[in-house]
């Protein structure tokens, strides 16, 4: 490849982003929903873990298969059954209704790893990072407006929770559109690799990637433990529902974006991806902390801020690195197993951190997250020297 062609990259991360914004409408309700029919909290929390468990499961064969069959057709196909799932939510009317439909739509969410293989497909290395923050600001973006539309869309004392789910099935419908006219298979510099669904262990294999995946794995940890509680807290603590949660995830978003839209990238080409995903995991640390010392909803802002922030470097630094890693007919494979890491978080997370919440009180979740990130502060500090 002679330069990186971020031309091929807009679509993707228009299509990205419109899909994301159909999932963001959704997150902030999901717990309310669930409540509403008749759940307890850790079932409200653990809502966000059905879905990761099977994209967890099914991830490495996307990734794996989009390195076989190419980008485009994967894209497609995951997007069209997401497209699906959403319309199934919108008519689920009980707790296994609910936790089927989000099943469907992780074991069918190929999408997610797949656009961060074209990533890789279409940038040289010095310029990964750069587009993983493109990539990164479409979530931003779409984790911006699709709260904010679920927020508003929800209603307030008597929530619709039908409206927003056919609204996330028309914004994916876009998505799929947008990728089936403008988004063109990338150029790949691979052969075909080993068997669909190895990406895990050849991954797991490898020392070097194994040292970024297990900090990857812990920080996302943390982050979809105190993602799937703060609807719940939020309630407890600071009395607020469905509608105050999409509008504060919408300004988490918007922090996100503006830091994955351009600082990343130029921070990336100053300090180098080691110490970006560092400043990040700080950031995250100093996150949770600042989340046990707020009372008032007025202050909620300062560590929903630093969590945006937080992820937003440290994300994109991370999965430059693993690209960098990775052979370079393995690189779908990689990025599968890198989606499969962040998804085994998201199973584990809200889990543990809704156990925590409904077993112990409203704020262990975030200590426990605190404990957890300081060796992963040593972990990293270790790649300097890798």
């Amino acid at each position: 490849m002679q330069s990186s062609d971020f031309k091929a990259l807009y679509p993707l991360v228009a299509a990205t982003c419109v899909n994301i914004i159909g999932l963001g409408v959704v997150i902030p309700l999901l717990p309310f929903a669930v409540k509403s029919v008749g759940g307890g909290d850790f079932e409200a929390a653990a809502i966000f873990s059905v879905f990761s468990a099977c994209a967890f499961l099914s991830a490495p064969v996307w990734g794996r298969l989009s390195d076989r069959m190419g980008r485009k057709p994967v894209m497609l196909i995951s997007v069209l059954a997401t497209v699906i799932s959403y319309l199934w939510l919108a008519n689920a009317d009980s707790i296994l209704a609910i936790y089927a439909s989000r099943a469907f739509a992780g074991f069918t969410a190929g999408w997610l790893a797949t656009s961060q293989a074209f990533v890789a497909d279409v940038t040289r290395d010095e310029d990964r990072a750069k587009g993983m923050g493109l990539l990164g600001a479409a979530f931003g973006i779409g984790f911006t407006i699709g709260p904010a539309v679920g927020g508003y869309a929800v209603g307030g004392s008597d929530p619709d929770f039908v409206g927003p789910a056919y609204i996330s099935a028309g914004c994916v419908t876009v998505g799929l559109l947008i990728t089936l006219m403008l988004v063109r298979e990338p150029v790949r510099r691979v052969g075909v690799g080993s068997e669909v669904g190895m990406g895990t262990t050849r991954v797991l294999g490898d020392k070097g990637l194994r040292r970024l995946m297990i900090p990857y794995f812990l920080v996302a940890l943390v982050f979809t433990g105190v993602e799937g509680v703060f609807a719940l807290w939020g309630a407890a603590v600071l009395d607020i529902g469905a509608r105050e949660v999409g509008y504060f995830l919408a300004f988490s978003g918007i922090v996100n974006a503006l830091v994955q839209g351009g600082l990343v990238g130029r921070m990336t080409k100053r300090m180098g991806e080691v110490q970006v995903a560092l400043i990040g995991v700080a950031m995250l640390l100093a996150s949770v902390l600042a989340m046990i010392l707020v009372t008032d909803v007025s202050w909620l802002a300062v560590p929903l801020a630093l969590l945006a922030i937080a992820m937003g470097l440290h994300n994109p630094a991370m999965q430059s690195l693993m690209s960098r890693r990775a052979p370079a007919d393995w690189k779908g494979g990689v990025m599968g197993a890198a989606h499969s890491a962040a998804s085994l978080a998201r199973i584990a997370g809200p889990a543990l951190a809704g156990l925590a919440f409904a077993n112990f009180s409203e704020t262990s979740a975030f200590w426990i997250g605190a404990v957890i990130l300081l060796p992963v502060l040593v972990m990293i500090m270790g790649l300097k020297r890798g």
